[in-house]
Order: C-alpha cells, then sequence, then structure tokens
C-alpha cells in the first residue's frame, strides 16, 4: 500500500505521523538548544575562572611590588654609601624592610663586586665568591634591573629579590636583595584557598615550571605537570584557561582525570598562578544539562506518540459514527436518533443536531449571564487599577526622594575627590615640580633638558588636576554662592572660544539651599558644556531671576539649534537637566528650532517643594 495515499485517507494515520514528525523536529530544535545552552555554561564557567584567576594574580603582583618597593627605598637610601660600611640609618633601614617584608630569611646589602656590607638580621655570612654567583645577583649587577628569581635550590630551597643601586652618576654602585623561603608559612599564606569545589586547587609556578606553592598536599617543589607549557606561558606573559586532556595520558604520567585549568602570569615576577579543577566538577552543569535533555527528549517522544495514538482513536471513532449518521439524514432517514457519544465536543456536536433549538436558548442565557460576570470583573479590575495607580504614585514619590539623596551623596563624593586632589595630589605634584627644579640646577646639560621637559609634563598634569578639582567641585560655588558659580563656568568654557557672553541678575541675590544652588548650578554646567562642544555660537545669553517664591534660569545661544522632538528623546544630557529639575517640583523649557538658535528655561520653587 502507498504510504501517502495511507495517510490521506486515514485520519488516525495523519495523527500519529504528524504528532510523531513535530516531536523529532521539536526533539532537534532542543538539540541545538542544548548544545548552545550547554557551550554558553561552559564558556561561562571558564570565564569566570579567567577572572578569578587574573584577581588572585593582581593581588599577588600587588604584595610583591610592595615588597620590591621596600627594597627600592632602602636602595635610594644607600644610594651614597654602598662603599663604605653601612651607617646607623642604613641598617636600621634593613631592619625594618625585613621586618615589614615577606623576607623571612633576611634582607641583606652588597657591593658593586658582590660582597656582602649587611644583612638583617644578623648571622654567618656564606663566601662572596658563592654569593656573587648567585644568578639574580649576578644579573642585577651585570644589567642593572630589578630582579625576583625562580626557585634556586643550592643545599636548601630559597627565591630571592634583588634592587639595585646606582649612585649620584646614575652607574651601579651595589644591590639591596631579599631572600625568602619558599617552605615557609608566611610565603604558603600568598596562596589564599578558594571554595569553588572539593577538587579546586592553587597552585604559584616558576617560569621552569616548578611549583613553588599549592594548597594541594605534596605538589610543592616538583615539576609540574604542565611545566614547559606554562614556563612558555610566563615568558610570553600571556593567559590560557581550558581543559587538560592527552598530557595525562602520556607514557610516564599516572592515569589521572582531565582537569579545567586557568593560568596567569605575573607581572613582577617570572611565576604564574593556576587554579585547577576536576572537569565534572567545573562542566557539571553543562553536564548535567546534556544529561536531563537525553533522559527528557527521549521520555517526551515514547509519551507524545502513546498520546497520539490515543488521541487519534477518541477522535476517529466518535467521528466514523456521526459521518454514518450524516449519510441516513442526507439520505432523508430523520427517525433514526443520533446515539449518545459521550460529554466531550463531540458528544456535545451529537446533541446539537437534536436539540438544536434548546441549545440556542440555553446558549443566549449562557451569554447573558457571562455579560454580567464580565461587567462584575471589569468594575473589580477598575478599582485594583486605580489602588495599583495611587501605588505607583507612591512609589514615583519614593524614587524622587531616594533620587534626591542619591544627587546629594554624588556632590559630597565630589567635594571629597575635590579636597583630596588638592590635598593629596597636587602637593605631591607641587613637590616633584620643587624637586625636578632643585636637580636641574646642578644637573649635566644633557640631563637637564630631560628634566626640563619632565617639569612641564609635570606642570601640565598639575593644571590638568587643578581643572578636574574645578569641574567636580569649584570652590566659587560654596565660597560666593550660585551665579557667581555659573558666571565662571560659562566665561572659562566659552571666552576660550571666541564667544560674547552676556550675564544678567535680576531681582534680589540671595543664597538658596545648597541642594537647590546645586541643582542649578549643574544644570547650566552641563548647557554650558553642550553649547560649548555642539552648538557652533558666537554669543551667549544668560539670566537668572531670583523671585520671592522661584528662581528661574535661562541660558540663550544663537547656534545652529535642534529639533526637540526628535533630539530630546535620545539626548542624555537634556533627560538629565529635565530630571533634575523635576526632582524639585520644577518647570524645564527648551525653545530649538534648526538654524535659530536654543534657549533653555528652568524655573524651580525657591523651597524646593
Amino acid at each position: 500500500m502507498n504510504p501517502l495515499r495511507f495517510l490521506r485517507k486515514n485520519l488516525w494515520g495523519r495523527i500519529i505521523f504528524l504528532v510523531g514528525l513535530w516531536m523529532v523536529a521539536l526533539a532537534g530544535i532542543l538539540l541545538v538548544s542544548n548544545h548552545w545552552g550547554s557551550e554558553e555554561l561552559s564558556d561561562r564557567a571558564l570565564n569566570e575562572r579567567r577572572h578569578l584567576v587574573q584577581a588572585l594574580v593582581d593581588n599577588l603582583d600587588y604584595l610583591l611590588k610592595s615588597n620590591l618597593v621596600l627594597l627600592q627605598e632602602v636602595a635610594l637610601l644607600a644610594r651614597f654609601g654602598v662603599e663604605r660600611d653601612a651607617g646607623q640609618a642604613l641598617r636600621a633601614a634593613l631592619r625594618e624592610a625585613y621586618l615589614q617584608s615577606i623576607f623571612t630569611e633576611g634582607v641583606f646589602l652588597i657591593n658593586r663586586t658582590g660582597k656582602m656590607v649587611w644583612i638583617e638580621p644578623q648571622r654567618p655570612l656564606r663566601t662572596d665568591e658563592e654569593f656573587s654567583l648567585l644568578p639574580p645577583i649576578r644579573q642585577v649587577l651585570e644589567v642593572g634591573r630589578p630582579e625576583v628569581s625562580n626557585l634556586i635550590i643550592d643545599g636548601k630551597k630559597r627565591i630571592f629579590a634583588v634592587v639595585p643601586i646606582r649612585d649620584s652618576r646614575g652607574e651601579l654602585s651595589g644591590a639591596v636583595g631579599g631572600e625568602l623561603d619558599p617552605q615557609n608559612p608566611r610565603f604558603h599564606s600568598l596562596l589564599h584557598p578558594i571554595r569553588l569545589g572539593d577538587t579546586t586547587y592553587l597552585e604559584l609556578v616558576d617560569g621552569r615550571g616548578i611549583v613553588l606553592a599549592s594548597t594541594k598536599t605534596g605538589r610543592a617543589f616538583i615539576d609540574s605537570d604542565h611545566g614547559r607549557f606554562l614556563a612558555g606561558l610566563i615568558r610570553d606573559k600571556k593567559s590560557v584557561v581550558g581543559a587538560c586532556h592527552t598530557c595525562h595520558e602520556q607514557k610516564g604520567f599516572p592515569e589521572r582525570e582531565r582537569e579545567v585549568i586557568a593560568f596567569a602570569p605575573l607581572k613582577n615576577a617570572p611565576w604564574g598562578l593556576s587554579i585547577r579543577q576536576a572537569e565534572k566538577e567545573a562542566l557539571a552543569p553543562s553536564f548535567a544539562m546534556e544529561r536531563r535533555f537525553l533522559l527528557l527528549g527521549s521520555s517526551t517522544i515514547l509519551v507524545a506518540l502513546l498520546f497520539a495514538g490515543g488521541v487519534g482513536g477518541s477522535v476517529t471513532k466518535p467521528v466514523r459514527t456521526l459521518t454514518e449518521a450524516a449519510k441516513r439524514i442526507a439520505k432523508g432517514d430523520l427517525d433514526g436518533p443520533i446515539p449518545p457519544l459521550g460529554e466531550d465536543e463531540i458528544g456535545f456536536l451529537a446533541q446539537s443536531l437534536d436539540q438544536m433549538r434548546l441549545t440556542l436558548k440555553a446558549s443566549l442565557e449562557i451569554i447573558a449571564e457571562g455579560k454580567r460576570d464580565l461587567e462584575q470583573r471589569v468594575q473589580e479590575r477598575t478599582r485594583e487599577l486605580e489602588d495599583l495607580y495611587r501605588e505607583v504614585q507612591r512609589k514615583e514619590e519614593i524614587r524622587g526622594e531616594l533620587l534626591k539623596k542619591v544627587i546629594g551623596v554624588q556632590e559630597e563624593e565630589r567635594k571629597r575627590i575635590a579636597r583630596e586632589l588638592h590635598d593629596e595630589t597636587s602637593q605631591d605634584l607641587a613637590a616633584l615640580l620643587l624637586s625636578i627644579e632643585t636637580t636641574a640646577e646642578s644637573a649635566p646639560e644633557e640631563l637637564k633638558k630631560k628634566l626640563t621637559h619632565m617639569k612641564a609634563m609635570a606642570d601640565r598634569t598639575l593644571d590638568s588636576i587643578h581643572r578636574l578639582i574645578l569641574d567636580l567641585r569649584p570652590s566659587v560655588l560654596d565660597d560666593l554662592g550660585l551665579t557667581s558659580a555659573i558666571r565662571w563656568v560659562a566665561e572659562s568654557r566659552l571666552e576660550p572660544l571666541g564667544i560674547d557672553l552676556t550675564f544678567k541678575v535680576l531681582g534680589t541675590e540671595r543664597r538658596l539651599k545648597p541642594e537647590i544652588e546645586t541643582t542649578l548650578f549643574r544644570i547650566g554646567q552641563e548647557a554650558i558644556s553642550n553649547i560649548a562642544r555642539h552648538a557652533e555660537a558666537n554669543g551667549v545669553a544668560i539670566a537668572i531671576e531670583f523671585g520671592d517664591r522661584h528662581i528661574c534660569l535661562e541660558v540663550e545661544d544663537n547656534g545652529k539649534g535642534f529639533d526637540p522632538k526628535v533630539t530630546t528623546d535620545g539626548s542624555f544630557g537634556l533627560l538629565g537637566m529635565k530630571e533634575r529639575t523635576t526632582l524639585f517640583d520644577g518647570a524645564f523649557g527648551v525653545d530649538s528650532e534648526p538654524g535659530k538658535g536654543t534657549r533653555l528655561t528652568i524655573k524651580i520653587p525657591v523651597d524646593g517643594h
């Protein structure tokens, strides 16, 4: 029998075929979706580990840099005294560096030939020849750059950090270094255990692939099973995250489960940090999704086919009965009743053929009852919407209060940042300028040119910081009030561009609430900045009117203008100004046309309500 012909003439077969075809298509869609979801979960898990290992590496870099700074401070103190015996102050500095650093075995001072000058804490010294031949010390004395060593094994395990000392002529005159024992608990405390799972552990690896420290017992001071690969990443300063595969299946390696490894190199040392975890634990959500899909998909297809068979039988049997009855009625046999076919839709259809009039009457009664019920529901929903509207209004009021507090906190933070920039950063730059000028007076001509260039750069930086302080929170707003602050912003931003400025104050000028002055100042500052950046104007008029109940700020330019209906919806500057005005129940207006300039009008009650 032709399958297509059978399906065309058999309703039950079509139901089974179409439901089965649909389930196969649905299974295919779910398979693709599950694959994408599984890949997304896996990528997310790997990215989380990439970010985590980078954060841990940044912390280690910070700790190492802090300890190198301690050594550098000693080197600066020893700049003119390496060839002589260490003085009392220099010894005290060495002692302080030893106490504050991670160098558990001591901090030492050597001269240009590698001879030991002093060490803290005091102890019997090794011979000069042995000490000067240590690779990190020899490297610093030859090249003159700070050096953090790999693991050194010469009877005991050690790690060195060494910084050079240069005399007043810039030539190498010695070095200051620190020695630490990687077996010391103080060094192991650099690796903070993390809780990603039962199989997670951290490893700190040096530039030769040797494990310096590990949160997994028994793995310290052995060659990492990825040593050559990790050493290359440390050399090239590259990070990597992924699953390790055949490296554990090579000859000579014990069989182990596959792992997910995230690795990042340090900037201040030839080391790298890795986070390792069993792949079945790290990617457990992805694997679980695949298993659930296989189980759910197969079960769903089987149940759907069984359901389709039952539905097909329950539909086709009463349909055949109704078909035979319809044929009898078509032949004129109106006496034979239609047998009961249950209480479902088909049964209701059979009853409808016998009781059309009664059914129609009952339907009309049901419609009327439904109309009354619908009207009642509309009334209930109307009351619910009114309650919801009142609740939304209350939340909007709360939002406005919170936004006021947020803006207030922002202004306080601007004050704090400006104060810190003025009291700390500006003072430090001023001291740096003075130091450069003092040094340049006695420096050689070539060095003096470089110092002069450095001084110019420092001057520009100091000017930039002063401008940033004024943009963050100009002191004129707090000291002299709103009018002087807006006038200062306008003159400093517009006059250098050759824009003609007209400034008017109407009414009796007075101080307002700080939050109102700050809001109007920020709105005026944004409007002036927009004119400077976009308006292409050559004339600007600013007016501030102090009324009994309101204060009005008006900013007008003769620039290129814009269409407010097109621009306002997408302009965050205008939206921000309007939002600030609304917080104080003010009115915000924009009047502009292309080629005819722009006028902004802001009117706020003086009591802020």
